[in-house]
């Protein structure tokens, strides 16, 4: 009962956390389509991390269900980073393409430092005495990894299909 308890409140606490961020995030953007990228991207990268967690075997019922909501407050700002450089670029430049390029070299030296302090940290979990420790840091250190790469990846594909309604 205590695992179908943890896990109907952190469905609930996802629902929550997910619209105070779309609202932080709609009266930050410039477009009303910029949030929905990135917590499209976001939960992509939530979505494999999760299904990554197949090779495990089997992981704690506690880290299934905050692995998601943890991992999307630790990786949403490596999006914002690109997006933000993103439009640096266009000022300079009217190629979308190539301001894309700059913005993604521009951005991953600080989105990887940023990431591998993020896994450092949590690499003091594995140290745990109790097996959830090695579980939650395990499953976020691979989520901050896959976080990074999709940010750097599926993100500016979803920012240069959806430039112009933006």
């Amino acid at each position: 009962s205590l695992q179908d308890a943890i896990t109907g409140e952190m469905a609930y606490i996802l629902a929550i956390s997910l619209c105070l961020g779309l609202a932080i995030l709609l009266i930050t953007s410039e477009s009303w389509l910029e949030p929905l990228i990135l917590l499209a991207a976001s939960g992509v990268a939530v979505l494999l991390n999760r299904g990554t967690n197949f090779f495990f075997g089997e992981i704690s019922y506690i880290t299934n269900s905050i692995s998601a909501i943890l991992q999307l407050a630790l990786s949403i700002d490596y999006s914002i980073v690109l997006l933000h450089a993103y439009r640096r670029a266009r000022e300079q430049t009217t190629d979308r393409g190539s301001a894309m390029r700059t913005a993604i070299l521009s951005v991953v030296k600080p989105v990887s430092a940023s990431a591998l302090t993020t896994i450092a940290g949590l690499l003091a979990l594995l140290f745990m005495s109790f097996r959830i420790g090695f579980d939650i840091g395990i499953v976020l250190m691979k989520g901050i990894v896959i976080s990074a790469i999709t940010s750097l990846t599926l993100l500016p594909a979803l920012v240069l299909l959806l430039d112009r309604p933006m």
